[in-house]
């Protein structure tokens, strides 16, 4: 990649901008379709979009660092997808953390998951707008600013090596 006549921020904002291409395409697939297909509401559009924004820049921030740190595709690939559903599940994607007893409930907010899911809560059952979801989208803001500095370490690290 150095080999091309661009910067290196170059190159790492074009990576970062390809992960979070994904993760917002994986989003828009699985807010729009059942949107369009089952007349899924998501809430105040705005805050929605933010959220899903928001996350989408973890989920980049996570690829980038994961991508950089690992040899292969299939040890990403694997690792990915244990800490993807690893940390959905602590995160309350695959049971209502409203389930969880208070400890859960604390270690859940551990992952960005379990705030994306407060600020889908907010939206959907407390009528919430973009201003109710602020609180959210703030750590997860701050979960992608981590994980994309990690990784843009990362990768500057293993392009020059």
């Amino acid at each position: 990649m150095y080999a091309a006549p661009v910067s290196s921020g170059t190159i790492l904002l074009g990576e970062a901008a390809g992960r979070v291409a994904v993760a917002l395409t994986q989003a828009l697939i699985i807010m729009v379709g059942p949107g369009l297909l089952f007349g899924v509401r998501w809430g105040d559009p705005l805050g929605a979009a933010a959220l899903v924004l928001a996350f989408s820049l973890v989920g980049g921030g996570a690829a980038m660092l994961l991508g950089s740190t690992l040899r292969t595709g299939q040890q990403a690939v694997s690792v990915g997808l244990l800490l993807g559903l690893g940390l959905a599940a602590i995160g309350g994607t695959m049971a209502p953390i409203d389930f969880f007893s208070e400890t859960m409930r604390r270690l859940a907010h551990v992952t960005p998951h379990a705030w994306a899911l407060d600020g889908f809560a907010e939206l959907l059952r407390g009528d919430g707008t973009i201003a109710d979801v602020l609180p959210q989208l703030g750590v997860l803001i701050a979960f992608a600013a981590i994980l994309f500095a990690l990784g843009a370490w990362r990768l500057r690290a293993a392009l020059t090596r």
